[in-house]
C-alpha cells in the first residue's frame, strides 16, 4: 500500500470493512458543489441492499466538503489529501490520478491484480472490497482526473450530472473542458434533464447509455431547506419578517472578475437606493479580488448586507426566503426555481438552458441597466414574479438520488430498471425545428389558449421563451 494512502485510510478499510454481500461504488468528491449534490446518492446508496457507497473525499477543499457531510452523519471513508495551496490545474490533475491510482491498487489488493476483478467481479464474491463503478459528478478537475484513473484500471465510470454543455470550452473553463472529457471516458451518463440528454447524443454518445434521472442537486436542496437553520449572521434577523422583500446576490465565476462584477454590484447598488424597503443580501466569496470590488461599491449602502460565505443548510434557507436571486452559480440556477425563487443569471450563457425557456431564469450577462431594471419591474410585480415561479422546476422532483441507485442496481445485479425522469419531449423545439420563430409559437399559442379557455395549459414556456429572447 503507498504511503499516502495508507496514512489516509481509517484502519482496516483497505479490506472492505463490514460491507457484507453489498457491492461498493466509489463516490468520489472533493469540491463543495459535489458534496451536496451527491449527498443524497451517498445516502441512498447506504439505503440500498445491494450496494454500499465508499466516499473518496479528495481533500482538496475539506473545510468546505466534511461540514456537508457531517451535517447528514456522514463520514469519508477515505481522503487523498491532495490539496495544496497554489496547485495549478495541472498540479492537481497529477495529483489526483496519482493518489487515486493508490487507491484502487490497494483495494484490489497490490499492483499484481490490476486488471481484475472484471465486469463487478465484487457481485460474484460477497465482501470484496473491490468497487463495482466509480461513480463522478459534474465538472471539476478532480472529478476529470478520478475519472481518468478509473478507466486506466478497466473500472467503469458513470458520470452524474452528465450532458451539460455551452461548447466553449473556455467558458466556463476549465468546468466546461472537463464535463466534455469526462463524458468521453463515462461508460454510463446519468443526465439531469432530456435537453442534457440530446447534447450528448448530439456529441455521439449511444442513447442507450443515458439516462435521465433529474438533478441530485434538488434532492439535497429539499432536505437542507427543511432542516430550518439558524441564520449565521445577527443581521440577517431582519429576514424574518416576511413582509420585507429580500434580494439575494452572488458572484465569483472567473469570466465575471474585474470590470464585469463592478458592473453587476453597480447594478444591486441602484435596486438597494431606489427600493429602501429591500434587504439585499450578498455572500461575499473569499477571492480578494471579487471582496475588493464589492465593498467598495456596496459596503456603505444601508439596506445591502454584505456577509461572510454562507454554509450550504443556512444558503438554502435563504433562497427560499428570497424574493429574487441575481447570481452567476450554476447550482443557484437549478436550486433556486427549486423553491419558487426566480433567478437573474449574471452570466452570457447558461449550460441549464432548460431554466431560461422554462422562464424560471433570464440571462442578463453583466449589463448594469438590464440587471437593474428586470430585477426592479420583479421586486414590484408579484404577478411577474409569479409568472417565473409557477412553471413545472425543469431541473428535478426530489427523487433523482432513488432513480440513480436503482440505475446502478440494474447495471451491476440486472434487476429492474426505473422509469427516467421528464417530458419526453419539448413542444417548443419541435415547432423550432418546423421553421417557426419563438415569438410566432408565443402570439399563436397565447391565440389558442383564449380560443379554447377550457383546455388544460401547459406550462407556457412557449410563451415565456418569446419574450427572453428579445
Amino acid at each position: 500500500m503507498s504511503e499516502s494512502v495508507a496514512s489516509a485510510l481509517p484502519e482496516g478499510v483497505p479490506q472492505g470493512g463490514d460491507v457484507g454481500h453489498r457491492v461498493r461504488c466509489l463516490v468520489v468528491m472533493g469540491t463543495r458543489p459535489e458534496a451536496i449534490k451527491m449527498l443524497p446518492v451517498v445516502q441512498a446508496l447506504k439505503a440500498s441492499e445491494l450496494l454500499c457507497p465508499f466516499v473518496v473525499n479528495t481533500g482538496q477543499h475539506a473545510d468546505l466538503v466534511l461540514p456537508i457531510l457531517h451535517a447528514a452523519g456522514i463520514e469519508p471513508d477515505v481522503d487523498l489529501q491532495i490539496g495544496r495551496e497554489r496547485n495549478t490545474i495541472n498540479g492537481l490533475v497529477r495529483d489526483c490520478v496519482g493518489a487515486f491510482d493508490d487507491l484502487l491498487t490497494d483495494l484490489r489488493g497490490g499492483p499484481e491484480r490490476r486488471n481484475r476483478p472484471r465486469l463487478f467481479g465484487a457481485a460474484e464474491h460477497p465482501g470484496s472490497p473491490y468497487p463495482a463503478l466509480t461513480l463522478v459528478h459534474g465538472d471539476t478537475t478532480s472529478a476529470m482526473a478520478a475519472a481518468m484513473a478509473s478507466i486506466g484500471c478497466k473500472l467503469p465510470v458513470v458520470h452524474v450530472e452528465a450532458g451539460l454543455r455551452t461548447r466553449d470550452i473556455l467558458s466556463p473553463f476549465p468546468e466546461e473542458l472537463n464535463r466534455q472529457l469526462i463524458s468521453r471516458m463515462a461508460a454510463f451518463h446519468l443526465a439531469p434533464t432530456p435537453a442534457n440528454q440530446a447534447n450528448l447524443i448530439r456529441e455521439g454518445v449511444d442513447p442507450q447509455r443515458v439516462f435521465v434521472t433529474g438533478n441530485t442537486g434538488i434532492d439535497a436542496l429539499h432536505w437542507a431547506a427543511g432542516l430550518h437553520a439558524a441564520w449565521p449572521d445577527d443581521r440577517l434577523a431582519a429576514l424574518d419578517d416576511p413582509a420585507v422583500p429580500v434580494l439575494v446576490v452572488t458572484a465569483h465565476r472567473r469570466e465575471n472578475l474585474g470590470e464585469p462584477i463592478r458592473r453587476i454590484a453597480t447594478a444591486v447598488g441602484q435596486i438597494a437606493r431606489q427600493r429602501p424597503d429591500v434587504v439585499v443580501v450578498w455572500p461575499v466569496h473569499p477571492n480578494p479580488v471579487v471582496r475588493k470590488d464589492v465593498y467598495a461599491i456596496l459596503g456603505a449602502v444601508p439596506n445591502v448586507i454584505l456577509t461572510h460565505p454562507i454554509d450550504y443548510i443556512p444558503f438554502a434557507r435563504l433562497l427560499e426566503r428570497a424574493t429574487l436571486v441575481i447570481s452567476d452559480s450554476g447550482g443557484v440556477q437549478e436550486e433556486a426555481p427549486s423553491v419558487g425563487t426566480p433567478v437573474l443569471v449574471a452570466r452570457e450563457e447558461s449550460e441549464r438552458p432548460e431554466g431560461v425557456e422554462a422562464g424560471a431564469l433570464v440571462l442578463v450577462g453583466s449589463d448594469t441597466e438590464r440587471i437593474r431594471d428586470i430585477a426592479l419591474t420583479l421586486l414590484a410585480d408579484p404577478a411577474a414574479r409569479a409568472q417565473m415561479t409557477s412553471v413545472v422546476n425543469p431541473f428535478g422532483d426530489g427523487h433523482a438520488a432513488e432513480r440513480v441507485c436503482t440505475a446502478l442496481e440494474h447495471l451491476v445485479f440486472d434487476t429492474p430498471a426505473p422509469e427516467r425522469y421528464g417530458a419526453a419531449f419539448s413542444r417548443s423545439r419541435v415547432l423550432e425545428a418546423s421553421g417557426y420563430d419563438p415569438r410566432e409559437i408565443a402570439i399563436t399559442s397565447r391565440k389558442i389558449a383564449a380560443a379554447h379557455p377550457d383546455l388544460p395549459q401547459g406550462s407556457g414556456a412557449s410563451r415565456k421563451l418569446a419574450a427572453l429572447r428579445r
